[in-house]
């Protein structure tokens, strides 16, 4: 009997875990696989001078140009769509790549071209950029840049 009440008490724990544990999983991506990084290396080509070439795929830059038009209402237009570099990053807790897109647009009421740091993720598909507009400035800054000034000047 007491196993059956212990038993009981470990289900009616642990049912509910469970489900909130499988909710959470169904709605995450699936991480990226070896096979995902060994697609992405095998796809770059080399130039005679032994350099990789840029990516220059229109429907990457259709996607960033988008991107940009929704999360940038301040920028005009966008001139160039360069890509910069491929990063991944593996660890026992996490895997993830993604490439480095630098964009030159204009933006409303500044006069020079500016640059933004866009990231395209090939499992994915999607466009992120950790680039915020300051007024002060008048630059795109990165996130991370500004919380770490602050913290080093607090």
């Amino acid at each position: 009997m007491k196993k059956f009440i212990s038993l009981l008490v470990i289900s009616l724990f642990a049912i509910p875990f469970a489900e909130i544990s499988a909710q959470q999983t169904s709605g995450q991506e699936s991480k990226v696989a070896i096979v995902d990084f060994i697609s992405e290396h095998n796809s770059f080509e080399v130039n005679p001078d032994g350099e990789i070439k840029p990516i220059n795929n229109r429907e990457i830059n259709k996607k960033i140009k988008f991107f940009i038009e929704e999360k940038y209402p301040n920028v005009e237009y966008t001139r160039n769509v360069i890509w910069d570099s491929y990063e991944t990053f593996l660890s026992p807790y996490d895997i993830k790549h993604h490439h480095t897109f630098i964009v030159q647009v204009k933006v409303k009421e500044v006069e020079r071209l500016k640059y933004l740091e866009i990231y395209y993720n090939p499992k994915t598909e999607k466009v992120s950029s950790d680039d915020e507009w300051d007024e002060d400035e008048e630059e795109f800054l990165t996130l991370e840049k500004v919380k770490e000034v602050e913290a080093i000047n607090s």
